[in-house]
């Protein structure tokens, strides 16, 4: 893979996989405010789109070509805390893509999420979602590079190899998001999370869970 010097875009249109999109609305469990870990979790996941999508990161290393996992050597991962004072333990994997058309910003696909450990293997996931088998390299990707699947090394060699990669994958007409992907509208991911905790609260505070204007309340002098 040559080497390619490229300007970091300053922003991106981030699309997600359906399932994917869907999966991040509703991370971190329906009210993630009784628990601390959950809303940790999806703060933090929020704010490492949002960094995406502002192309204020570009992700931890990009991923290769591994027997059995298959080949990602088009696809980026990045890492995400559960909780402040662990490692990070969650990981998510997207795709740098093009524009869609000449003067439109360039996309970054989100294509999973998924805990580091344990089953339900991410890369099973994506290689699923990609229809690639996890046995077989992919010969249009062989323009990405023949590195082995592995964290990249240091920081800047790291970032070396996603800056070429990104110009690669922007100038490859090849490299197309998912006909199920849509556009991932981060404000309104966190604008649901408000109305649906007002929602619950309003929930709570109902006739039908004894509130205080309940008339079973009043009679009770409650």
């Amino acid at each position: 893979m040559k080497a390619t010097t490229r300007e970091r875009p300053s922003g991106l249109r981030a699309v997600a996989h359906e399932p994917v999109r869907r999966r991040s609305s509703s991370f971190g469990g329906r009210c993630p405010r009784r628990d601390p870990t959950k809303a940790f979790l999806r703060r933090q996941l929020l704010r490492q789109l949002e960094q995406l999508s502002e192309g204020t990161t570009d992700g931890h290393h990009a991923l290769g070509y591994e027997p059995g996992k298959g080949d990602l050597r088009d696809c980026v991962t990045d890492y995400v805390q559960s909780h402040p004072e662990r490692k990070a333990d969650y990981r998510l994997v997207f795709r740098e893509i093009g524009p869609a058309a000449p003067g439109e910003r360039p996309r970054r696909e989100l294509l999973a999420i998924k805990p580091r450990r344990g089953s339900n293997n991410i890369y099973a996931h994506v290689c699923a979602r990609l229809k690639r088998h996890p046995a077989d390299r992919q010969p249009g990707l062989n323009r990405f590079g023949d590195r082995p699947a592995d964290s990249g090394g240091n920081q800047a060699t790291r970032q070396a190899e996603l800056d070429a990669k990104r110009a690669i994958a922007h100038a490859w007409a090849g490299q197309q998001p998912l006909a199920s992907s849509r556009p991932l509208d981060l404000a309104g991911l966190t604008v649901a999370r408000t109305t649906s905790s007002r929602r619950s609260a309003r929930h709570r505070l109902s006739p039908t869970h004894h509130s205080p204007t309940h008339p079973r309340n009043r009679a009770a002098g409650l």
